[in-house]
């Protein structure tokens, strides 16, 4: 099957959709399919064709980026030219997908279009240009896919653009080689100078609604031989490490925003818990606290439509009050001080990381999805 997956962006980009888009490009190569990846070219350097993992990834011509959306008006002559069986859109970012269904009206290809989260623009002029979007050409890219996908039932239902709309629930992919329990990090623990101490680990970019400076405070909460390993980089990042010297913590906590994609995994398992303290709705899922699961972490994690979806409260880790800092340095620390119940949450996080995340099983439900459009065409 020739299968297109537009994002857009990919990597280098770093973030949950990229990660997300590469885990099914790459096992629908695996399994034979003849893969292309559609993004934006969205900084110069980048080549406009290039051969990965077994996939072939297009770079369109972009005008440039706004409040992190690409305004890539390649996308839309680009797929006019791809030969497709199914093409595959992921929103957000806007635009990408509704120039792509615009240039596919004619083509009479399947489509379909994984939700992964509602759009936020922050600031008046980004909450009227995302309002003005979810008005007029939201709508009608929606109407114009074959199916929409969502990650988990309660985002979907709770998401004021999806009401009323027909949704296919299928999760996020994690990759079970990359992420897995028991892998090296005696040479990061010594680095840090984390011999002796319990750690809590967050991952995830540094901006306002991960709530990385509830964590810091609910750290402040926490013993003295407690640390926090945050692995990200973003426009917080000074705003952050301020706020951590002001708690007096700043000796406990570790930026590490320099970690490549291959070192994440290890960093993740540092951890005696993994935090993902988040507060909007920009997390439809919250990939990064599969990958801890996948890494055998129990997880405290912000009770939040589609972030609640991914554990069971109690049994893969507990959930919090999202803006509590006392909620969560409660959770946190029950874990951190009942080690015999953290590993049998971490253990129970790597089975449902299995059963329910692996690239296999998400790439088998969307390859029957992709079935199922072409014979109704």
């Amino acid at each position: 099957m020739r299968i297109v997956q537009v994002a857009p962006f990919f990597h280098p980009h770093a973030g949950g959709v990229e990660s997300h888009v590469r885990s099914l490009a790459r096992e629908f190569a695996r399994q034979g399919h003849e893969v292309t990846v559609v993004t934006s070219r969205f900084r110069g350097g980048l080549p406009a064709e290039e051969r990965v993992d077994g996939f072939r990834v297009l770079r369109t011509r972009s005008l440039g980026s706004v409040f992190n959306t690409p305004i890539d008006v390649g996308t839309g002559p680009l797929l006019k030219a791809v030969d497709a069986d199914v093409v595959h859109l992921h929103y957000p970012p806007p635009l990408t997908s509704f120039f792509a269904t615009q240039a596919l009206q004619d083509r009479r290809v399947p489509t379909c279009l994984t939700y992964h989260c509602d759009l936020y623009l922050s600031g008046r002029l980004g909450r009227w240009i995302s309002g003005t979007y979810e008005r007029t050409l939201l709508p009608p890219t929606l109407a114009r896919v074959d199916r929409i996908i969502v990650h988990t039932t309660s985002y979907g239902t709770t998401s004021a653009m999806l009401r009323g709309r027909e949704l296919e629930v299928i999760p996020s992919v994690v990759d079970l080689q990359r992420f897995r329990p028991g892998l090296p990090t005696q040479a990061i623990r010594s680095r840090l100078k984390l011999d002796g101490k319990r750690v809590v680990v967050f991952t995830g970019r540094l901006v306002p609604h991960k709530g990385v400076d509830v964590l810091l405070r609910a750290v402040a909460q926490l013993p003295a031989d407690v640390h926090l390993v945050v692995v990200g980089r973003g426009p917080r990042l000074v705003d952050l490490s301020t706020i951590a010297r002001r708690l007096g913590v700043d000796a406990r906590v570790h930026f590490c925003s320099s970690v490549g994609d291959d070192e994440l995994p290890r960093y993740l398992s540092l951890g005696s818990v993994f935090a993902f303290p988040s507060q909007s709705r920009l997390e439809g899922f919250g990939l990064a606290v599969a990958e801890a699961m996948a890494c055998g972490l129990p997880v405290v994690t912000s009770d939040m439509p589609g972030v609640r979806e991914v554990i069971d409260d109690g049994v893969q880790g507990l959930l919090v009050e999202p803006l509590l800092a006392d909620d969560l340095a409660e959770k946190l620390n029950a874990l951190l001080g009942d080690p015999a119940r953290a590993r049998q949450m971490g253990a129970a996080g790597r089975a449902r990381a299995e059963e329910r995340y692996a690239a296999d099983r998400v790439g088998g439900q969307l390859i029957r999805l992709y079935e199922g459009l072409r014979a109704a065409g």
